[in-house]
């Protein structure tokens, strides 16, 4: 049987003030909300494998991947939706180029075809509250970006992209 997998980047100590970013938007959440399903990451590729294939996609992975930790600053937040019913909250990183680079390769060892317009971010949360960037701008206007070293990591993703298991990472 088939699960949901994602290779990503995950913060290795500022987890927790992503994770506050998202908490301050939780009232409007609605399925996904960054924290009590889900942990803090910018994904490189989401992808479906049987158990069985896992090891051998992680190998390859961490023998592709060269740079297996990068630093990430978020600096500024991007609310988009694909059809004005959900809304998506995120933060953007720097290092776009890197990221995409990742992310060509990875898609390659799990036979994906690159996404043209793969946009690096790490998602908050998702609303259907259409007033949600009142309360954006709010938060934004107590930020202060994050900065972090993000280590490659392997781990399960549920049905909305969540990572909600990690498998293994190259701490």
């Amino acid at each position: 049987m088939k699960r949901k997998y994602n290779i990503a980047l995950i913060p290795t100590e500022k987890a927790q003030s992503i994770i506050q970013c998202a908490d301050f938007l939780s009232a409007i959440a609605d399925r996904y909300l960054l924290g009590i399903n889900s942990f803090p990451h910018v994904t490189l590729c989401q992808f479906e494998a049987n158990e069985s294939d896992i090891k051998s996609i992680w190998e390859k992975a961490c023998n592709e991947i060269h740079q297996k930790s990068i630093e990430l600053t978020f600096e500024e937040f991007s609310c988009i939706s694909f059809d004005e019913i959900i809304f998506w909250v995120s933060l953007l990183p720097d290092h776009r180029d890197v990221l995409i680079q990742m992310h060509a390769v990875i898609a390659g060892i799990v036979n994906k075809s690159i996404k043209s317009n793969y946009d690096p971010h790490l998602t908050l949360i998702n609303t259907k509250d259409s007033t949600y960037e009142n309360l954006v701008d709010k938060l934004t206007a107590r930020y202060a970006p994050i900065q972090d070293a993000f280590v490659l990591a392997l781990g399960r993703s549920d049905e909305i992209g969540q990572l909600i298991e990690v498998i293994s990472s190259c701490r």
